[in-house]
């Protein structure tokens, strides 16, 4: 009898590891491991076993709490697959840039992303569905198996906690590292601070600026600010790229910086940072900008932009652009907006200049540029094939730019005005999948090439082509714009001659978070070709 006693517990113990080790098991722990990666979180072994035994702790005391927690941390997982290989976990960027973007611009993004991304997302729902369609197990009310999968998880959620204690000498259980849990206390935080950014924004909005203007002494008629989008420098032949895809400022009289870094590596924060005074708690004051100072100098100013002047929000950017005595977006905002082009914004220009006005002018160019998708800007061309469809298409969108300013130069030489002309781009771009078929370029802050742009400045009376090779920051733009434009003010002290060899105060950057970073410690992202097959040279 005993023996029998003794075979038939052996027997319920085998079961119940082989149910516990079935197949809808190893389903289920795949399925944990794919939600793990997908939410842009660097991948621990350890947090997917974790959130494995959570989810099978839960299926044993609720099988309907553990369907809830499944849809949606499966629908959560494969949602943000896409953007989580692409620019990782949920970040102030991310999030503010979700909030200024059109549906147009999301659908770019969408279209940029590779198909197997899609594939991977689809797999996360099929291996959820299957886990959902299999037959309800019943489990005892409590068992050691139960003791065990909880001792488990809490066991792997106090690692990262007690971590932080170890090192930081602080305690709180909001340092889980359980991805699911992290997404969650992220989002809702970041759009927390978004929020409070968007209401700062819009208190700012509403202010008079405080300039102190001491003296104005332009020596042009017109000043031209021209800001490009999402052009790395290295992609510039101009620039030592390996492309001759910029005959204009290759060879026009004027002033190439080979060394001029953005302020950040997204558009609303780079240019925040590089159009605004920035106040001492780092933050800009978006009231106090290129426009307002130019008019408080008596300069006519405009304003023509090619981006959205509203998201979820009204970007920051737009609320400068409509400081402006002259604004014209292209773009009408919140609705899915016409295929407008660069180019389209040339038609502006002789209305401006031929304005009777005696005050100098301020003509503001924001472009699209190269932001990807980098096809959708070409309509499909290229000239040079490099790697693959997207990435030739990225260069041919520089040489749209070029073009641009060389019908800008024209147009402004036609007038007969004195004039002066700035170029830069607010960002660049990093690789990903690099090597592959499916290599494209995207927004990161995690490498030199995000935050290494283009910068030119030309005018009327350049009779040489020059560079300078010290490093400019866009920090200091508006030092840079003031000692440009002949506009002296209380608030803006040039600690330097901008336009010359004279070593500047030490670079850094802003990342995502956004925090200030040493631009030096960055990795590098060189743009190097993998393409096998012969540049080819007829236009697509």
């Amino acid at each position: 009898m005993n023996f029998i006693n003794l075979t038939l517990r052996q027997a319920v113990s085998y079961s119940r590891v082989q149910g516990f080790l079935s197949w809808n098991s190893g389903i289920l722990f795949l399925l944990a491991l794919l939600i793990n990666i997908s939410l842009g979180y660097e991948l621990h072994a350890l947090d997917a076993v974790g959130f494995f035994c959570f989810l099978c702790l839960l299926e044993r005391l609720s099988r309907r709490a553990f369907k809830y927690m499944l849809i949606v941390s499966s629908l959560l997982a494969a949602g943000y697959f896409p953007f989580g290989r692409t620019y990782g976990a949920p970040n102030f960027n991310s999030i503010l840039s979700l909030y200024s973007s059109n549906p147009e611009e999301a659908g770019e993004i969408l279209r940029v992303f590779p198909l197997w991304y899609y594939l991977v997302s689809l797999g996360i729902l099929g291996f959820a569905t299957l886990v959902l369609q299999s037959p309800a197990r019943v489990f005892p009310r409590w068992s050691g198996h139960h003791s065990s999968l909880l001792t488990v998880f809490l066991s792997i959620s106090l690692v990262a906690p007690l971590n932080v204690f170890y090192t930081e000498g602080t305690f709180s259980l909001l340092n889980i590292s359980y991805p699911v849990f992290s997404f969650v206390k992220d989002l809702t935080l970041i759009n927390m601070t978004v929020n409070a950014e968007h209401q700062r924004l819009q208190e700012l909005a509403t202010l008079q600026d405080n300039w102190h203007v001491v003296a104005a002494k332009p020596t042009h008629q017109v000043y031209v600010v021209v800001i490009g989008e999402s052009a790395r420098r290295d992609a510039l032949g101009a620039f030592g790229g390996h492309w001759d895809n910029t005959p204009f400022m290759s060879h026009a009289n004027g002033v190439l910086f080979q060394n001029y870094l953005s302020a950040a590596s997204s558009t609303q924060q780079s240019l925040g940072l590089t159009l605004t005074l920035v106040g001492k708690d780092e933050q800009p004051q978006y009231q106090n900008n290129i426009v307002t100072l130019a008019k408080r100098a008596g300069f006519h100013t405009y304003w023509f932009s090619n981006q959205g002047q509203l998201g979820h929000y009204d970007t920051a950017i737009a609320s400068i652009a409509k400081r402006a005595d002259n604004v014209q977006f292209l773009k009408n905002g919140n609705f899915i907006s016409q295929d407008t082009q660069d180019m389209d914004l040339l038609k502006f220009t002789d209305a401006a200049l031929n304005e009777n006005s005696a005050a100098p002018k301020l003509i503001v160019y924001h472009l699209m540029g190269s932001h990807p998708k980098a096809c959708e800007r070409t309509h499909n061309k290229y000239e040079t094939f490099v790697d693959n469809k997207e990435v030739s298409c990225y260069l041919y969108s520089i040489t749209q730019t070029d073009n641009f300013l060389a019908s800008l130069h024209q147009q402004l030489q036609d007038s007969g005005k004195s004039f002066s002309m700035i170029y830069f781009s607010d960002h660049g771009l990093a690789f990903k999948e690099r090597g592959s078929k499916s290599e494209y370029l995207s927004h990161n802050d995690q490498f030199r090439q995000n935050y290494q742009v283009p910068m030119f400045i030309t005018s009327s009376e350049e009779t040489r082509h020059r560079v300078v090779k010290a490093v400019r920051s866009a920090n200091d733009f508006m030092s840079l714009f003031a000692e440009w434009s002949g506009i002296r003010s209380r608030e803006v002290v040039p600690k330097y001659h901008f336009i010359s060899e004279q070593l500047a105060p030490p670079a850094y950057v802003t990342n995502f978070t956004p925090s200030r970073i040493d631009y030096y410690k960055l990795p590098q992202d060189p743009f190097i070709s993998h393409s096998k097959i012969p540049s080819q040279t007829a236009l697509r």
